[in-house]
């Protein structure tokens, strides 16, 4: 079997896409064929595959992590336009306002988590197959936030819930519509990102990474936690409820931590 026969079973077994595959045969031919004893420099061809691997899988992860965030910010900016606009209102049922808070916030979360990591990793030329999976998680995580959220406001504006009023009821379907072909968009690059992994060895890093300190994750959690409750029970207090408020900082405070201790390692907020 030749060196470039080799190669190329390398690659295929390394899941390089075939497009791909034959780009890199095609330049190497050309390579080879300008400088013969070429092969020797360019090393045995399980490594050589494995480099290309790791190179495409790197980028591919990293992708699908900005394009996940990217695909949440025209939903969001409608989202707000409903509130803003006051496009709906009056007795939501509790389930579904429920879900659309649940939904939101982790867009919000996976979205911003997702693009801290990549932003991080953005000059990395290899990362570790278990750091992808933490961009892919994340990035996961907020496009399943997103489609929760897109998924009840499409029940309410199909009138399911007869106590919801629609101000703007057209304003709610581009709403419904620009953000379910977002998601789909970010989902796609997600789902490419999956099919070629990193093969590198090595641990995920902490939340610390993301913010750029050096800090323990769970003090961390604590302090955004904290933050987070504070922001609560003083809105509470500028709508006159502080009672109310003070329950939905305690709340919201717990579950920020809950969500820490649950899913802290799966997202690579802590080792």
């Amino acid at each position: 079997m030749t060196w470039l026969a080799e190669l190329e079973r390398e690659l295929r077994q390394a899941r390089i896409p075939a497009s791909r595959r034959r780009r890199i045969l095609a330049e190497l031919v050309d390579h080879l064929a300008c400088d013969p004893a070429g092969e020797a420099r360019l090393g045995e061809p399980p490594a050589l595959a494995r480099a290309f691997a790791d190179q495409l899988g790197t980028t591919r992860a990293r992708r699908a992590a900005f394009a996940a965030f990217l695909a949440l910010v025209p939903l969001g900016l409608l989202f707000a336009a409903l509130f803003a606009f006051e496009a709906v209102y009056a007795n939501v049922e509790p389930g579904a306002s429920i879900l659309l808070v649940l939904g939101v916030q982790l867009a919000f979360v996976g979205g911003m988590l997702a693009l801290l990591r990549a932003w991080r990793l953005r000059a990395a030329v290899v990362i570790s197959a278990a750091e992808a999976r933490v961009l892919r998680r994340r990035a996961g995580l907020s496009l399943g936030g997103g489609a929760l959220t897109v998924a009840v406001l499409a029940a309410l504006a199909s009138g399911r819930d007869g106590g919801v009023q629609w101000a703007a009821p057209a304003l709610a379907w581009t709403t419904v519509g620009v953000g379910a072909g977002c998601l789909l968009a970010g989902t796609l690059f997600v789902v490419r990102a999956g099919r070629l992994t990193p093969l590198a060895d090595g641990s995920p890093a902490d939340f610390s990474f993301d913010l750029g300190i050096d800090a323990d994750p769970w003090r961390l959690a604590f302090w955004i936690a904290a933050g987070l409750a504070v922001c609560i029970a003083m809105a509470g207090v500028v709508q006159a409820d502080p009672i109310d408020g003070l329950v939905r900082a305690i709340g919201e405070g717990l579950l920020c931590l809950a969500g820490f201790a649950l899913l802290g390692r799966q997202l690579g907020l802590r080792r």
